[in-house]
């Protein structure tokens, strides 16, 4: 029961130094343009030979992979761009009634990879043939599609757990409940998970953070507002709710000692800046440290019963949230760990369960984002599918959603925006020397992770079509293992750790690699038949603004090998900070949902990535285009014109108000319009695409300059 957050890391792929150009889009089915009369802003601001000499190709904006029908023309550009280029396809889309909102960049991937993977994940199920692979497939999803079974099994899958954690009396019985959960593949009070040492990133040790809350932020618990108490008086409605159905008889009691357990763990949990500075999260106190961090809890057992009995290496993101822990153990009666546990593992274990809890859950997610409806059943079962067995789905989809030519012409892409930050560190006026040689050093460095890895994992899973829950426990617990068998190893840096079709992007500081997987490499953020000003503005933003996370406030804080290195010299982490300073009060002046302004401190990183993001992808559009014979005018727009315009449609989007309030509290990036708006009025580029005067809504008189 965890809303999907938008995506904003970006990521690369593996960097092939060539020129190659995928082939010319294929002309669409509408080839005649954009009637005369919506032309009007597009033409007024063509310069119809952007380079001299170059012969003009006429193009339709969808022949080069725009949406004509997105545009909205009726707006100055210079005044709102978000809106020129979303709003038409704000006033005709609808959010669908099983999500919280409509995202081009995500939701729309999503649905148009759900589709492809249905259509494979039910032919798996009715005609597996002699295919070991489609076999497994179509067993695990099959069980996920037999209600009836599902029905019959009611709890028993999860009765074991539940019968451990009816023992808690004492610390020793906790501590063993906490740790049969955490090897289950359930989240517990606190996480555990495989991380490199940061002051040696070639090995794996063991690292210890904060968790323990069922809402996304420790705000919902302290703020104290009505839409946050709303959601509150909602969470503690939906424990009562799952209790009661669990057999408990004092459910509404234990459901407000849970909220109030839940609200001392929020309070000595960190908040989001608070956890920016990766120096804070860092606190290496190996085995023994801990045990004396927190000595209520019988670590030894702990670790014996999660199978890492000899662990020594390990690190803590704050010893204070483990002492804190240690209060809390101390404090808190067995009757209300044992409510509180209980509810977590029927809450995680929902989707495997009967009906009536999954609608019970559903409803809670409903108070949270204002989804109407449930996906349907099809949906979320492929979905489950694909992320326990990832890699048995991933042959298939990468052949036929992302093929060789596509991740040969990406790769051309991506290498692009890396040369362009290449370039780009060489010029910077607040980096110093000897930082700028250390940055050069650290790209040389990168290593890129692009559509689909070079060998398949397979599952040594035993799967029983008719029982649901006992395979996804099993495939849980399979992959809780096999993630913390990486501790005390050396790290292997050719693992992914996305699945090919997962719609998601990640950079790693510690491994300095960025990865892409084929999921996120779709229409409209990547297509091999769009032009390459249009997928430069898509998903050359996205990489653009992943290279630069690799030498912001955060990532410079990584050397080249992944460990944590000196900061910047004061000179330069001054200016840096006056430039950030820039961005926070920039942003901090946009109005979000609700009325309220925009968190500029909060979504600094990002707000600068995104910056950085658009100048790279549009000096490596250049580049790739730099060569060409001629030049691309599609229905009256410069090809400078079509990069802006690419960029803006892939972030156009829609949320229910409930949605967006909960983005504004746990979000890191800023909502659609001021990602597109606010990046675009710090880009001189743009200024001159469209001809915007200096004192226009999109060209502030102060731009923000960092990248």
């Amino acid at each position: 029961m965890r809303a999907p957050l938008p995506i904003l890391l970006a990521t690369v792929a593996s960097a092939a130094c060539a020129t190659r150009q995928p082939p010319p889009p294929e002309p669409a089915p509408r080839s005649g343009g954009l009637p005369a009369s919506l032309r009007t802003v597009g033409a007024v601001m063509v310069e119809p030979r952007s380079r001299p000499g170059k012969p003009v190709t006429e193009r339709s904006l969808a022949a080069v992979g725009l949406d004509p029908a997105a545009l909205d023309l009726t707006v100055d550009p210079c005044d709102d761009f978000y809106q020129f280029a979303c709003g038409g396809w704000i006033k005709r889309t609808e959010i669908a009634a099983d999500q919280p909102e409509a995202r081009r960049c995500v939701v729309d991937i999503e649905n148009q990879n759900l589709l492809y993977e249905h259509a494979m994940l039910e032919q798996a199920r009715t005609r597996p043939g002699n295919d070991a692979t489609a076999r497994q497939l179509g067993a695990f999803y099959g069980s996920c599609m037999d209600e009836a079974a599902i029905g019959h099994a009611g709890l028993a899958p999860i009765r074991p757990l539940l019968a451990m954690i009816d023992r808690i009396k004492d610390a020793r019985s906790l501590t063993t409940a906490l740790a049969a959960i955490d090897a289950a593949g359930f989240a517990g009070l606190f996480t555990v998970s495989p991380v490199q040492d940061a002051a040696d990133a070639r090995n794996v040790i063991a690292g210890i953070d904060q968790g323990g809350l069922g809402l996304p932020d420790r705000d919902y618990y302290l703020s104290g507002d009505d839409p946050t108490r709303s959601v509150l008086t909602a969470y503690q409605a939906y424990i009562e709710g799952v209790l009661a159905a669990l057999g408990h008889k004092l459910a509404g009691q234990e459901a407000a000692d849970v909220v109030a357990l839940e609200t001392e763990i929020a309070r000595i949990s960190r908040d989001k800046l608070a956890r920016r500075d990766p120096r804070a999260s860092y606190h290496k106190i190996d085995r023994a440290g801990v045990a004396r961090a927190m000595p209520r809890l019988d670590w030894d057992a702990f670790w014996a019963g999660i199978g890492l009995r000899d662990v020594q290496g390990v690190t803590v993101g704050s010893p204070d949230l483990l002492a804190g822990l240690d209060r809390v153990l101390g404090s808190t009666r067995p009757e209300v760990w044992r409510a509180y546990l209980a509810f977590h593992v029927a809450d995680q274990a929902a989707p495997l369960l009967t009906r009536p809890l999954e609608d019970l859950q559903f409803k809670f997610t409903s108070a949270l984002t204002g989804q109407p409806e449930q996906s349907p059943r099809w949906k979320r079962c492929v979905a489950q599918t694909v992320d326990a067995l990832g890699d048995l789905v991933g042959p298939a989809f990468a052949r036929d959603r992302f093929g060789p030519a596509a991740r040969a012409a990406a790769e051309d892409q991506v290498f692009a925006v890396v040369t362009a930050m290449m370039a780009d560190l060489d010029a910077l006026p607040w980096m110093d020397d000897a930082t700028r040689a250390r940055a050069r050093d650290k790209l040389y460095a990168m290593t890129y992770q692009i559509g689909y890895p070079d060998r398949w994992r397979s599952y040594p899973l035993t799967l029983d079509p008719k029982a649901w829950a006992a395979n996804a426990l099993a495939a849980r617990r399979a992959e809780r293992a096999r993630q913390l068998a990486r501790i005390e190893k050396p790290v292997d840096r050719s693992d992914w750790q996305i699945a090919a079709p997962e719609v998601d992007a990640d950079y790693d500081p510690q491994l300095n690699r960025l990865l892409f997987p084929a999921g996120i490499l779709q229409p409209p953020l990547y297509s091999l038949r769009a032009a390459i000003p249009v997928n430069l503005g898509g998903i050359g933003v996205v990489v653009g603004h992943a290279l630069t996370h690799g030498f912001d406030a955060q990532g410079a804080r990584y050397d080249a090998t992944g460990n944590l290195a000196t900061a910047w010299p004061p000179a330069t982490e001054q200016q840096f900070r006056q430039r950030a300073q820039c961005v926070i009060d920039q942003y901090g002046g946009y109005e979000i949902g609700g009325g309220g302004r925009l968190d500029g401190a909060a979504t600094a990183d990002e707000n600068i990535a995104d910056i950085g993001g658009v100048k790279l992808a549009f000096a490596a559009y250049r580049q790739l285009r730099g060569a060409a014979s001629d030049t691309v005018i599609a229905d009256g727009f410069t090809e400078d014109q079509q990069f802006f315009v690419g960029f803006g449609q892939a972030w156009c989007a829609k949320a229910r108000p409930d949605y967006e309030r909960m983005l504004a509290m746990v979000a890191v990036h800023a909502p659609p319009r001021w990602r597109v708006n606010g990046a675009l009025s710090a880009t001189p580029e743009f200024a001159r695409a469209f001809r915007c005067k200096t004192g226009s809504k999109m060209v502030p008189a102060k731009q923000c300059v960092i990248w």
